[in-house]
């Protein structure tokens, strides 16, 4: 992984050319950077600080990210986080964020989405379009395995027991693997994205989860479109807050 960070400038006059700056790195020099600097040294003045003083990282006591602005995670202290959305680590967390305005929920739409069919999506009538219908469905299951059967049957090894034992079995696999395989069609789907309000550099709270209370506070690193968030480790509010996930939904007309 790769993360980049860029910047342009426009001329102002007409004439000027664009001119733009970037920079890539590797996720580890970036972390390693990361850390160094969330960590406050040793000799930080805390005298007039409530809480953990000087403030590092590395305790057991608090968790430290680098979110993007749609709230994903770039860094954290456990590596299998990143590239996750927050909301799925923490949802106690991202849903205050987006109840205080930092974060803002969008709907999109993915109109090329592949969706199971439900099995009990037909009509409970159409049977009654025809005497004959169950009749026709049972031979045509009928048929259908039948033919499966000879095209996976081997002829050649009839008079052999064992092969035809051998043959049985790899029809009764694969016909049990084809009737537990989900069945697709096209359908549209609605799933959330959520997007970093750039007004608001910096925020904190307190989220009162039965017996305790976590402490978050998230602020904007200068310069870019990502944010750093402290998080209080010893509060656990997943009872109280599921995870918000981004599993899309299918979109029901009503025609």
């Amino acid at each position: 992984m790769r993360p980049a960070a860029g910047e342009s400038e426009w001329g102002r006059q007409e004439g000027e050319n664009i001119r733009a700056i970037g920079i890539q790195m590797t996720l580890d020099v970036l972390e390693s950077k990361f850390w160094a600097i969330a960590a406050q040294p040793n000799d930080t003045d805390c005298s007039d600080v409530d809480g953990v003083c000087p403030l590092r990282c590395d305790s057991v006591d608090i968790a430290c990210y680098m979110i993007d602005n749609n709230g994903f995670v770039i860094i954290s202290k456990q590596r299998n986080d990143a590239g996750r959305f927050f909301g799925e680590i923490d949802g106690s967390v991202m849903t205050t964020l987006i109840r205080m305005g930092m974060f803002k929920r969008v709907s999109l739409f993915d109109y090329q989405a592949m969706c199971k069919m439900n099995s009990h999506s037909v009509s409970s009538a159409r049977p009654l379009l025809s005497p004959f219908y169950g009749l026709a469905s049972a031979l045509k299951w009928f048929l259908s395995n039948f033919l499966l059967f000879l095209l996976e049957f081997n002829f050649c090894g009839f008079w052999h027991t064992e092969h035809f034992v051998d043959a049985k079995a790899s029809f009764s696999v694969s016909s049990a693997h084809k009737k537990r395989g989900d069945i697709l069609q096209p359908c549209d789907t609605e799933y959330p994205s959520f997007v970093y309000e750039p007004s608001v550099k910096e925020t904190n709270s307190i989220i009162k989860c039965g017996r305790c209370q976590k402490m978050f506070v998230v602020q904007q690193i200068p310069d870019s479109n990502l944010l750093m968030l402290v998080v209080q480790a010893d509060c656990d509010c997943s009872k109280q807050y599921p995870p918000i996930t981004m599993e899309p939904k299918e979109v029901k007309y009503i025609l």
